[in-house]
């Protein structure tokens, strides 16, 4: 998806000379084409991630379209105070691009690890939410967030990301994706998980599960009619997402689902617990320490949803 992200980007700067690039000293072998092609509108702030927020809120106070891309962890975690007030306290329209969501840093430890940029994002007023899961949400959500003109988080992950989708997804993109229908079971998935409930959802169906599957790009604002008519269609409901289970999109359907009286007979939120990940290795590894590996998560759904028949 980083290569989306700058496909994307160069594209939208060719129509409009107010976008900008603002990096933070990263995205090396990445970035490289926009800055040749565009010379002043892309400005390395270097590793001064305040700094890097605070110039951001004023390019864009100024009547620019700067797009901000850290490393997520970095950027929310020592950002946070100037996102909160200087970009979305006056509404000043900043695109944040995050690389690096969940465990994609995984052998860094938890320096690197950004399992509560979500649920923090979703904390703070005037700011929307994006999760795209492959390059084709990517390209839509860059777009939208560029359409609806106010500050943005996209949340992306950090290895090459093989397409999901069989073609372009519509934009502006607010609302959930379906990706297959079903009776029985319903999954929710964001991001980069995505690609492992598309897994689980083979595994269960295997097993004689009816399972519906839906993408949630955007998880602020969150798709409310989506996911009402998905607990009210279904016995089971369940959201997957590399996050940590507070804050996030399980939290977020959760109390949408609490406050319409709408809690399906079985409803479970995939994400990391709340938790430190204390030992060292790949995503892939993380995911399985934690239980969240296609294979684990397949034969819980399955267990919570034949308890309940």
């Amino acid at each position: 998806m980083r290569n989306t992200f700058v496909q994307t980007l160069t594209q939208l700067a060719r129509e409009d000379p107010r976008v900008m690039l603002m990096i933070g000293d990263t995205g090396f072998s990445v970035v490289e084409p926009f800055e040749k092609e565009f010379g002043p509108r892309f400005v390395n702030v270097g590793i001064a991630e305040q700094n890097f927020i605070t110039f951001s809120a004023g390019l864009a106070a100024a009547g620019m379209r700067p797009f901000a891309y850290n490393v997520v962890s970095f950027m929310t975690l020592r950002g946070a105070e100037q996102i909160l007030l200087d970009v979305c306290y006056q509404e000043n329209p900043v695109v944040l691009v995050g690389v690096g969501g969940g465990f994609a840093y995984g052998p860094a430890g938890p320096t690197h690890h950004s399992l509560q940029d979500i649920a923090m994002m979703r904390a703070f007023p005037n700011i929307d939410v994006y999760c795209p899961a492959d390059p084709a949400e990517m390209e839509a959500v860059m777009r939208t967030a560029y359409l609806r003109g106010r500050p943005a988080y996209i949340r992306i992950g950090r290895s090459v990301d093989a397409p999901i989708h069989s073609g372009k997804i519509q934009v502006p993109v607010q609302k959930a994706v379906p990706m297959a229908q079903g009776t029985e079971i319903g999954i929710l998935a964001c991001g980069t998980m995505l690609r492992e409930a598309v897994e689980v959802r083979g595994l269960l169906e295997k097993q004689g599960a009816s399972v519906s599957l839906y993408s949630v790009p955007c998880v602020q604002p969150l798709d409310e009619e989506a996911v009402l008519s998905c607990a009210a269609s279904h016995r089971a409901l369940f959201t997957m997402e590399e996050h940590g289970v507070s804050g996030g999109l399980g939290t977020a359907a959760a109390e949408l689902l609490a406050e319409h009286g709408q809690l399906p007979p079985v409803f479970h939120r995939y994400g990391v617990q709340d938790s430190f990940a204390m030992v060292t290795g790949s995503r892939d590894y993380q995911l399985r320490y934690f239980g969240l590996s296609p294979e684990q998560v397949a034969a819980d759904m399955w267990e919570r949803w034949r308890e309940a028949q």
